[in-house]
């Protein structure tokens, strides 16, 4: 069965086809269940965000009660009054009452204000419940802390209240938390429900604010009223539960979440997505038809006349279609036609290319009978200095001798060198320079002493001093200077600096060199390119080689390297 489907295109359709519509099945059922758990973390996500901001409008709300508490506590006229004695307090009411009053105007909640001694005696009160208030116990109470109390009701008006205890220290006392009294506030919850306004995320969901003993503050969606049971405040298979504490004393948000809704949400999507899959089947079905029709057929004929063409070379397939199958057939044709025409011009290139190839090697053979051997030279360059000397031409012979020095230097056939030995090449060569342009141009060496052993691949220097001579200071007027200087670093390396006061370099030339740099490109000769790839193939990419330059005042070039050749490999430079 297995080399039969090898075999068959059709069959190899069928099967993709097949395992498209499994992977199609199995992209249903993910998607499906990732839509349902997308669906479920975007409400919760929504709840809690929700749970949150209220929980941070409870935190202020219990920040500016706060506040008004202090404020009126501890305001000149009511904290004075707690130490007056009662003649005074008499006198002094009319006062305390303008502040409760304006207490009242800023916290609009407040229903009734008590003020006691440490005794827990009255000493001053407002509002219209006090003989109702004045009979429960547990407002009359000393507190050490701002405490919020849990909700009670007043058969008066039948609405919640709770209590704020606020405690009175003296700020005049050495002794910290020395309490001179207490305040009571009694307040109305009916501000509460506007908290939880735009509270349900789903149409069943459910919202309670309650206090510390499970009371129902506030709600939307549920209960108004009674006691929140502990069993709702626990997820179930019906609902999803999610408790948010909040900043007053055993006070909690509770959110319930109907799973039932959530379902509802992912019911609208299923028809969508079963519509989609459906419609993909069906595509699929269609495509496997096409492909036989006009693929599998078409490519079995072209199969048969391949099969047949060595027999019968002269025969031609006829294309019935203008399409890509017919594209193919005809190219077929063209391609017999001109396979002869073809074999013909492959013979004759690869003639063309042998013949390349042995005049390449008869140059190169030309090339290497016409090399000088080097000890000719430095027998020409020694008879040279000698004539020079004995007619006292001094000069002619030290630049003789520089320039054989030179020469034997860049000859030599090893590629490491002592930084001794390369600076010595340049203090040869920069005599040279000395002569030829009448100490107009200078060359200048600065190397520290620690340095003199250490090991450096050979002419990395000399081309850049060149460099600078005749493309820097050759040009200007007035000459100038070369400095090279030579530094062991603290990091293990070694600086080599090769800076000019010449002309500069144009700023898009020297774009270009920076991008030749970077490139690595493969040129020959001793140039700039070749001393950085040289020292990249020798110090294995180790390697910092920066260029700056500026018009009218002169180039700088940067090496740095390990203070030891790691590849000694390599051609003769």
């Amino acid at each position: 069965m297995l080399e039969r489907l090898k075999k068959s295109l059709f069959l190899q359709l069928i099967v993709l086809t097949v395992f498209m519509m499994a992977m199609l099945l199995t992209a249903f059922i993910v998607t499906n269940q990732y839509i349902e758990r997308t669906i479920r973390e975007n409400t919760l996500e929504a709840s809690n965000k929700f749970l949150d901001q209220v929980a941070g409008q409870a935190e202020e709300y219990y920040d500016s009660v706060n506040h008004v508490a202090t404020t009126m506590a501890y305001s000149p006229t009511v904290y004075s009054y707690f130490t007056m004695d009662a003649v005074d307090r008499v006198l002094a009411m009319e006062n305390v009452s303008s502040v409760f009053l304006n207490t009242v105007l800023l916290e609009k909640d407040i229903s009734e204000i008590y003020l006691y001694d440490m005794s827990m005696n009255r000493i001053a009160s407002m509002g219209k419940e006090r003989s109702e208030t004045d009979e429960m116990q547990f407002i009359h109470v000393l507190k050490k802390k701002i405490e919020f109390s849990n909700i009670f009701y007043l058969q008066q008006s039948k609405a919640p209240y709770y209590v704020i205890y606020f405690p009175v220290f003296d700020l005049d006392s050495v002794t910290y938390g020395e309490q001179i009294g207490m305040c009571v506030l009694v307040m109305k919850t009916n501000n509460f429900t506007r908290y939880l306004e735009h509270a349900p995320v789903t149409g069943k969901s459910q919202v309670y604010l309650v206090d510390g003993s499970d009371k129902i503050m506030a709600s939307v969606g549920g209960m108004e009223s009674g006691r929140l049971e502990r069993s709702k405040m626990e997820s179930s298979s019906e609902y999803s539960v999610q408790v948010k504490p909040l900043k007053m004393d055993g006070w909690r948000v509770v959110s319930r979440i109907s799973l039932s809704d959530l379902s509802g949400k992912m019911n609208s999507q299923y028809s969508f997505i079963v519509l989609a899959y459906g419609m993909a089947f069906a595509v699929l079905a269609g495509l496997l038809y096409f492909s036989y029709k006009n693929l599998v057929l078409p490519l079995r004929q072209v199969d048969n006349f391949i099969q047949n063409i060595v027999a019968e070379p002269k025969n031609r397939l006829i294309p019935r279609k203008e399409n890509e199958i017919g594209t193919v057939v005809r190219n077929l044709n063209t391609m017999l036609d001109e396979k002869e025409q073809a074999a013909g011009e492959i013979q004759e290139a690869q003639r063309k290319r042998y013949e390349a190839e042995l005049a390449k090697k008869q140059l190169q053979v030309l090339a290497y009978r016409n090399q000088i051997n080097p000890h000719f030279l430095y027998n020409t360059f020694e008879c040279i200095r000698s004539m020079a000397l004995y007619y006292d031409a001094d000069d002619i012979a030290e630049i003789t001798m520089a320039l054989a020095n030179v020469f034997r230097f860049a000859v030599k056939g090893d590629n490491i060198v002592s930084v001794e030995e390369e600076a010595a090449y340049i203090r040869e060569y920069a005599k040279i320079i000395h002569y030829r342009f009448m100490d107009r141009i200078k060359v200048i060496t600065d190397m520290e002493e620690g340095v003199k052993e250490k090991k450096v691949i050979k002419l990395i220097l000399q081309p850049l001093v060149e460099n600078a001579v005749f493309h820097g200071l050759e040009q200007t007027i007035q000459g100038g200077e070369v400095y090279v200087r030579i530094r062991q670093l603290e990091n293990d390396k070694l600086l080599f600096i090769v800076e000019d006061n010449g002309c500069g370099i144009d700023p898009q030339k020297l774009q270009g060199i920076r991008e030749g740099l970077e490139r690595q490109e493969n040129q020959k000769g001793i140039g700039m390119p070749n001393i950085y790839q040289r020292l990249f193939l020798f110090y294995e990419g180790e390697v910092s080689f920066t260029i700056e330059s500026e018009l009218d005042r002169g180039t700088k070039i940067t090496i740095i390297v390990p203070n030891k050749v790691k590849t000694q490999g390599g051609e003769n430079v």
